[in-house]
């Protein structure tokens, strides 16, 4: 049976926190931090674990939820201000309904470029570096990148933050992929599994604004198809894995060491793609205006350490 526990790990329940001594089918026994052991079911043992980690997830996101309202009703009022250094940025009015509506060849979007400007200037002012963007051929997408580490010609091999339009609304964050075949030491996706194992000042980094800003980590990869195979999000002490499918859910937790391990060994030889960031749907992101720009660029700022790190910063 699938169960989140591994013997010798730490995990909690009602009573306090305990270490798994023995797994044994679907019997284990406990030991409590505090003092006494318990012979006991995995499967009780995994719904109240997997209760817990809702519940506090639940309480993280209302917390984060209105430490976001507040950072985008500033975002919006500085978005407002008629200063010559708001002027000076590049024209971008805000998304409209068309922008995600579906169209033959797919969810075209008219205002990519002007949206690209806008951000690499935002980025280019506040970080003090040279960003520039691109348009991502036959996709509606937008990468945004400094302009000497990003390669126009093999667009899968580059880290960059990225901006796409679907159905469903604003995706942005950060990107780093490896197309198939053996990978290697100069590329992106080596330096950012690289970084997450032996960095810790990145690997913070990281997960605290996944916290603050409540992003995912989203894995894609070529296994029977191309397609979503893991999410990734923030824990108390690490991370979360989860694998979805039809017919079960399965999750457990991981550090950041074990994370970039994971990362390593996902679909062998075969191209992957890891998504660092958040959804906004349509309706918040044509509600905010120009504004937009300001909550992209702050999520990308927080995750300015993954970028420089994965693209040779």
């Amino acid at each position: 049976m699938s169960h989140p526990f591994e013997v010798g790990k730490t995990y909690r329940n009602r009573n306090g926190e305990y270490v798994v001594e023995a797994i044994d089918g679907t019997k284990m026994r406990i030991k409590y931090v505090n003092g006494g052991t318990l012979a006991t079911d995995v499967s009780i043992q995994a719904r109240i674990w997997e209760n817990i980690q809702f519940e506090r997830q639940m309480a993280r996101a209302e917390e984060r939820r209105r430490q976001a309202e507040e950072a985008r009703t500033v975002a919006r009022q500085r978005a407002g201000q008629s200063g010559q250094q708001a002027r000076s940025r590049p024209a971008f009015d805000g998304f409209k309904a068309e922008d995600f509506e579906d169209k033959q060849r797919g969810v075209a979007w008219a205002g990519r470029r002007e949206l690209g400007r806008a951000l690499a200037f935002e980025l280019s002012r506040r970080s003090k570096a040279n960003f520039d963007h691109w348009i991502v051929p036959y996709q509606s997408e937008i990468h945004v990148a400094r302009k000497d580490r990003y390669d126009g010609e093999n667009r899968e091999l580059n880290a960059a933050f990225f901006v796409t339009t679907s159905e469903d609304g604003v995706s942005y964050g950060f990107h780093v992929g490896r197309p198939g075949g053996k990978v290697k030491d100069a590329w992106a996706w080596s330096a950012f599994v690289s970084a997450i194992s032996d960095e810790r000042r990145v690997r913070d980094a990281m997960r605290t604004s996944m916290e603050e800003h409540e992003l995912n980590l989203v894995v894609y990869a070529m296994e029977v198809s191309y397609g979503q195979v893991a999410r990734i999000t923030a824990d108390d002490e690490g991370f979360q894995w989860l694998h979805e499918s039809a017919d079960q859910e399965i999750s457990r937790h991981m550090s950041g060491e074990e994370l970039a391990e994971y990362l390593s060994n996902v679909a062998p030889n075969k191209r992957c793609d890891v998504y660092l960031g958040r959804q906004m749907s349509g309706e918040k992101a044509m509600g905010a205006g120009m504004g937009v720009v300001d909550e992209i660029a702050e999520v990308c700022l927080a995750l300015l350490p993954v970028y420089d790190a994965s693209s040779g910063g």
